[in-house]
Protein backbone atom coordinates (compact mmCIF):
# COMPACT_ATOMS: atom_id res chain seq x y z
CA UNK A 1 0.00 0.00 0.00
CA UNK A 2 1.37 3.36 -0.98
CA UNK A 3 2.24 5.77 1.82
CA UNK A 4 0.90 9.24 1.33
CA UNK A 5 2.59 12.38 2.62
CA UNK A 6 0.68 14.19 5.35
CA UNK A 7 1.47 17.77 6.28
CA UNK A 8 1.87 21.14 4.61
CA UNK A 9 3.66 20.84 1.27
CA UNK A 10 5.66 23.63 -0.34
CA UNK A 11 3.82 24.58 -3.53
CA UNK A 12 3.92 27.47 -5.95
CA UNK A 13 1.30 29.02 -3.67
CA UNK A 14 3.14 28.59 -0.36
CA UNK A 15 6.56 29.29 -1.83
CA UNK A 16 7.85 29.95 -5.31
CA UNK A 17 11.40 28.81 -4.61
CA UNK A 18 13.29 25.67 -3.67
CA UNK A 19 16.39 25.00 -1.64
CA UNK A 20 19.12 23.03 -3.47
CA UNK A 21 20.61 19.84 -2.07
CA UNK A 22 23.56 21.69 -0.52
CA UNK A 23 21.22 23.15 2.10
CA UNK A 24 22.17 20.52 4.71
CA UNK A 25 25.12 22.59 5.89
CA UNK A 26 22.83 25.60 6.16
CA UNK A 27 20.39 23.78 8.46
CA UNK A 28 23.16 22.84 10.85
CA UNK A 29 24.63 26.35 10.71
CA UNK A 30 21.37 27.98 11.74
CA UNK A 31 20.77 25.33 14.38
CA UNK A 32 24.14 26.08 15.99
CA UNK A 33 23.64 29.83 15.69
CA UNK A 34 20.20 29.90 17.31
CA UNK A 35 20.68 27.40 20.13
CA UNK A 36 21.17 29.46 23.30
CA UNK A 37 20.91 27.06 26.24
CA UNK A 38 23.03 24.20 24.94
CA UNK A 39 26.20 26.25 25.27
CA UNK A 40 25.35 27.28 28.84
CA UNK A 41 25.10 23.81 30.43
CA UNK A 42 27.35 20.78 30.81
CA UNK A 43 27.48 18.82 27.56
CA UNK A 44 28.01 15.06 27.82
CA UNK A 45 27.49 14.34 24.12
CA UNK A 46 30.94 12.79 23.74
CA UNK A 47 29.98 10.00 26.15
CA UNK A 48 27.12 8.75 23.99
CA UNK A 49 28.00 9.86 20.46
CA UNK A 50 31.29 7.94 20.53
CA UNK A 51 29.62 4.69 21.69
CA UNK A 52 26.60 4.94 19.43
CA UNK A 53 24.50 2.87 21.83
CA UNK A 54 22.87 3.14 25.22
CA UNK A 55 20.19 5.59 26.24
CA UNK A 56 21.27 6.69 29.74
CA UNK A 57 24.19 8.50 31.36
CA UNK A 58 24.75 8.30 35.11
CA UNK A 59 26.18 11.60 36.34
CA UNK A 60 27.87 11.48 39.77
CA UNK A 61 27.18 14.21 42.33
CA UNK A 62 29.68 14.69 45.15
CA UNK A 63 28.89 16.41 48.43
CA UNK A 64 31.16 19.07 49.89
CA UNK A 65 34.21 17.73 51.73
CA UNK A 66 35.32 19.30 55.00
CA UNK A 67 38.80 19.35 56.49
CA UNK A 68 39.51 17.67 59.83
CA UNK A 69 42.03 18.72 62.48
CA UNK A 70 44.79 16.28 63.44
CA UNK A 71 46.12 16.02 66.96
CA UNK A 72 49.62 14.86 67.70
CA UNK A 73 49.80 11.07 67.91
CA UNK A 74 46.34 10.54 66.40
CA UNK A 75 45.65 8.59 63.23
CA UNK A 76 44.07 10.05 60.14
CA UNK A 77 40.41 9.16 59.68
CA UNK A 78 39.40 8.22 56.17
CA UNK A 79 35.83 8.89 55.20
CA UNK A 80 34.13 6.65 52.70
CA UNK A 81 33.50 8.27 49.35
CA UNK A 82 29.82 9.17 49.20
CA UNK A 83 28.30 10.03 45.86
CA UNK A 84 24.84 10.07 44.38
CA UNK A 85 23.99 9.84 40.72
CA UNK A 86 21.51 11.57 38.45
CA UNK A 87 20.41 9.74 35.34
CA UNK A 88 20.33 11.61 32.05
CA UNK A 89 18.09 9.82 29.56
CA UNK A 90 18.54 10.24 25.81
CA UNK A 91 14.82 10.21 25.13
CA UNK A 92 14.05 13.17 22.87
CA UNK A 93 13.96 12.46 19.14
CA UNK A 94 12.79 15.62 17.36
CA UNK A 95 12.49 16.39 13.65
CA UNK A 96 11.20 18.82 11.05
CA UNK A 97 10.06 17.59 7.64
CA UNK A 98 8.99 19.25 4.41
CA UNK A 99 7.80 18.19 0.98
CA UNK A 100 8.97 20.17 -2.06
CA UNK A 101 6.78 19.53 -5.07
CA UNK A 102 8.33 19.34 -8.53
CA UNK A 103 6.54 22.46 -9.69
CA UNK A 104 8.22 24.43 -6.91
CA UNK A 105 11.55 22.84 -7.88
CA UNK A 106 11.26 23.88 -11.48
CA UNK A 107 10.30 27.45 -10.65
CA UNK A 108 12.84 27.91 -7.89
CA UNK A 109 15.65 30.42 -7.49
CA UNK A 110 18.96 29.30 -5.99
CA UNK A 111 19.38 32.47 -3.94
CA UNK A 112 16.79 31.18 -1.44
CA UNK A 113 18.95 28.32 -0.15
CA UNK A 114 19.04 29.96 3.27
CA UNK A 115 15.27 30.38 3.56
CA UNK A 116 14.21 26.84 4.43
CA UNK A 117 17.54 25.81 5.91
CA UNK A 118 17.13 28.67 8.36
CA UNK A 119 13.53 27.78 9.16
CA UNK A 120 14.32 24.12 9.79
CA UNK A 121 17.53 24.79 11.71
CA UNK A 122 15.88 27.37 13.93
CA UNK A 123 12.90 25.08 14.58
CA UNK A 124 15.22 22.40 15.95
CA UNK A 125 17.18 24.98 17.96
CA UNK A 126 13.99 26.30 19.56
CA UNK A 127 13.00 22.78 20.53
CA UNK A 128 16.36 22.01 22.15
CA UNK A 129 16.27 25.30 24.04
CA UNK A 130 12.71 24.61 25.21
CA UNK A 131 13.65 21.18 26.53
CA UNK A 132 16.72 22.45 28.40
CA UNK A 133 14.79 25.38 29.86
CA UNK A 134 12.01 23.02 30.95
CA UNK A 135 14.63 21.43 33.21
CA UNK A 136 16.15 24.71 34.45
CA UNK A 137 12.66 25.99 35.19
CA UNK A 138 12.73 23.60 38.14
CA UNK A 139 15.69 25.17 39.98
CA UNK A 140 15.40 24.56 43.71
CA UNK A 141 15.96 28.19 44.76
CA UNK A 142 13.91 31.21 43.66
CA UNK A 143 13.73 34.94 44.37
CA UNK A 144 10.50 36.90 43.99
CA UNK A 145 10.56 39.81 41.59
CA UNK A 146 9.64 43.27 42.82
CA UNK A 147 6.28 45.01 42.40
CA UNK A 148 4.78 44.62 38.92
CA UNK A 149 7.20 41.70 38.39
CA UNK A 150 10.13 44.05 37.94
CA UNK A 151 13.79 43.01 38.09
CA UNK A 152 15.41 45.63 40.30
CA UNK A 153 18.96 46.01 41.60
CA UNK A 154 17.75 44.83 45.03
CA UNK A 155 16.25 41.64 43.55
CA UNK A 156 19.43 40.94 41.58
CA UNK A 157 21.59 41.46 44.66
CA UNK A 158 19.35 39.08 46.64
CA UNK A 159 19.89 36.46 43.95
CA UNK A 160 23.67 36.89 44.19
CA UNK A 161 23.48 36.61 47.97
CA UNK A 162 21.50 33.39 47.61
CA UNK A 163 24.10 31.95 45.24
CA UNK A 164 26.95 32.95 47.53
CA UNK A 165 25.29 31.45 50.61
CA UNK A 166 24.88 28.17 48.74
CA UNK A 167 28.52 28.11 47.56
CA UNK A 168 27.68 28.65 43.91
CA UNK A 169 30.80 30.24 42.34
CA UNK A 170 28.96 32.84 40.28
CA UNK A 171 32.17 34.78 39.50
CA UNK A 172 34.08 31.86 37.98
CA UNK A 173 32.90 32.52 34.41
CA UNK A 174 30.72 29.40 34.40
CA UNK A 175 27.47 31.09 35.44
CA UNK A 176 24.92 32.58 33.05
CA UNK A 177 21.82 34.69 33.44
CA UNK A 178 18.92 34.11 31.05
CA UNK A 179 15.84 36.35 31.08
CA UNK A 180 12.73 36.90 29.03
CA UNK A 181 12.36 40.13 26.99
CA UNK A 182 10.40 41.79 29.82
CA UNK A 183 13.17 41.36 32.38
CA UNK A 184 15.73 42.44 29.83
CA UNK A 185 13.76 45.68 29.42
CA UNK A 186 14.00 46.10 33.21
CA UNK A 187 17.76 45.72 33.00
CA UNK A 188 17.92 48.56 30.47
CA UNK A 189 15.48 50.76 32.40
CA UNK A 190 17.37 53.29 34.58
CA UNK A 191 14.46 53.53 37.02
CA UNK A 192 14.91 49.86 38.02
CA UNK A 193 18.36 50.73 39.35
CA UNK A 194 20.19 47.92 37.60
CA UNK A 195 21.08 49.56 34.27
CA UNK A 196 24.15 51.27 35.73
CA UNK A 197 25.75 47.87 36.37
CA UNK A 198 24.91 46.40 32.96
CA UNK A 199 27.58 46.33 30.24
CA UNK A 200 26.03 46.00 26.79
CA UNK A 201 27.79 44.03 24.06
CA UNK A 202 27.56 46.86 21.57
CA UNK A 203 29.16 49.23 24.08
CA UNK A 204 32.34 47.14 24.10
CA UNK A 205 32.42 46.35 20.38
CA UNK A 206 30.78 42.91 20.62
CA UNK A 207 27.39 43.70 19.14
CA UNK A 208 27.54 40.74 16.73
CA UNK A 209 28.07 38.31 19.61
CA UNK A 210 24.45 38.67 20.65
CA UNK A 211 23.26 37.92 17.13
CA UNK A 212 25.16 34.64 17.21
CA UNK A 213 24.43 33.41 20.71
CA UNK A 214 21.70 35.51 22.30
CA UNK A 215 24.17 37.13 24.69
CA UNK A 216 23.27 40.78 25.23
CA UNK A 217 25.80 41.88 27.84
CA UNK A 218 26.95 41.23 31.39
CA UNK A 219 26.06 42.06 35.00
CA UNK A 220 28.75 41.86 37.66
CA UNK A 221 30.77 39.67 35.30
CA UNK A 222 27.88 37.28 34.62
CA UNK A 223 26.97 36.90 30.95
CA UNK A 224 23.34 37.86 30.29
CA UNK A 225 21.20 36.22 27.60
CA UNK A 226 17.72 37.11 26.40
CA UNK A 227 15.49 34.30 25.17
CA UNK A 228 11.87 34.05 24.07
CA UNK A 229 11.96 30.48 25.33
CA UNK A 230 11.61 31.88 28.85
CA UNK A 231 7.95 32.63 29.52
CA UNK A 232 6.81 36.26 29.43
CA UNK A 233 3.60 35.41 31.26
CA UNK A 234 2.90 37.59 34.28
CA UNK A 235 1.19 34.74 36.13
CA UNK A 236 2.16 34.37 39.78
CA UNK A 237 4.94 31.84 40.32
CA UNK A 238 5.98 31.62 36.68
CA UNK A 239 9.75 31.77 36.27
CA UNK A 240 10.81 34.78 34.18
CA UNK A 241 14.56 34.19 34.25
CA UNK A 242 17.39 32.60 36.20
CA UNK A 243 21.05 32.70 37.11
CA UNK A 244 22.60 29.25 37.02
CA UNK A 245 25.96 27.50 36.97
CA UNK A 246 26.87 25.39 33.95
CA UNK A 247 26.67 22.27 36.11
CA UNK A 248 23.00 22.96 36.98
CA UNK A 249 21.84 21.01 33.95
CA UNK A 250 23.24 18.21 31.81
CA UNK A 251 22.71 17.80 28.07
CA UNK A 252 23.78 15.07 25.68
CA UNK A 253 23.22 14.60 21.97
CA UNK A 254 23.59 11.06 20.71
CA UNK A 255 22.85 12.08 17.14
CA UNK A 256 23.55 15.60 15.97
CA UNK A 257 21.44 17.34 13.34
CA UNK A 258 20.99 15.01 10.38
CA UNK A 259 19.43 15.81 7.01
CA UNK A 260 17.94 13.14 4.73
CA UNK A 261 15.88 13.31 1.55
CA UNK A 262 14.17 11.07 -0.99
CA UNK A 263 11.95 11.45 -4.00
CA UNK A 264 8.25 10.61 -3.62
CA UNK A 265 6.65 9.41 -6.83
CA UNK A 266 3.23 9.60 -5.15
CA UNK A 267 3.61 13.27 -4.27
CA UNK A 268 5.76 14.15 -7.28
CA UNK A 269 8.17 15.94 -5.04
CA UNK A 270 11.18 15.61 -2.76
CA UNK A 271 10.74 14.84 0.93
CA UNK A 272 13.35 16.35 3.26
CA UNK A 273 13.64 15.66 6.98
CA UNK A 274 16.11 16.89 9.57
CA UNK A 275 16.29 15.30 13.02
CA UNK A 276 18.40 14.89 16.16
CA UNK A 277 18.40 12.67 19.26
CA UNK A 278 19.24 14.08 22.70
CA UNK A 279 18.35 14.41 26.36
CA UNK A 280 18.49 17.02 29.15
CA UNK A 281 18.34 16.74 32.94
CA UNK A 282 18.52 19.22 35.81
CA UNK A 283 21.23 18.46 38.39
CA UNK A 284 20.30 21.15 40.92
CA UNK A 285 18.58 19.98 44.14
CA UNK A 286 18.25 21.00 47.78
CA UNK A 287 21.57 19.36 48.71
CA UNK A 288 23.48 20.67 45.71
CA UNK A 289 22.27 24.18 44.78
CA UNK A 290 23.42 25.31 41.34
CA UNK A 291 21.28 28.36 40.58
CA UNK A 292 18.39 30.65 41.46
CA UNK A 293 15.26 31.58 39.51
CA UNK A 294 13.37 34.88 39.30
CA UNK A 295 9.68 34.26 39.97
CA UNK A 296 6.66 36.43 39.27
CA UNK A 297 4.58 37.52 42.25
Amino acid sequence: MAKHYQGSPVTTTTDQHFIPEIWADGIYKYFERKTVFRGLVDDYSALVSSKGYGDNINIPEMSLITATGKDAGSDVTYDATATTTTQLSINKHKYVGKLFEDVALIQSEADLVAKYSRMMGEALARQVDADIWAELDGLNQSIDLSADNTLTAAVFESALANLGENDVPYMDGECSMVVNPTLFADILNPSAGIAQYFIRNDAVGEGNKGLRSGMVGSLYGIDVYMSNTVSSSGTDGVVAGAIFHRSACAFASQQEVRVQSEYSIDALGTKVVSDLLYGAKIIDDSDNIKGVAFANI
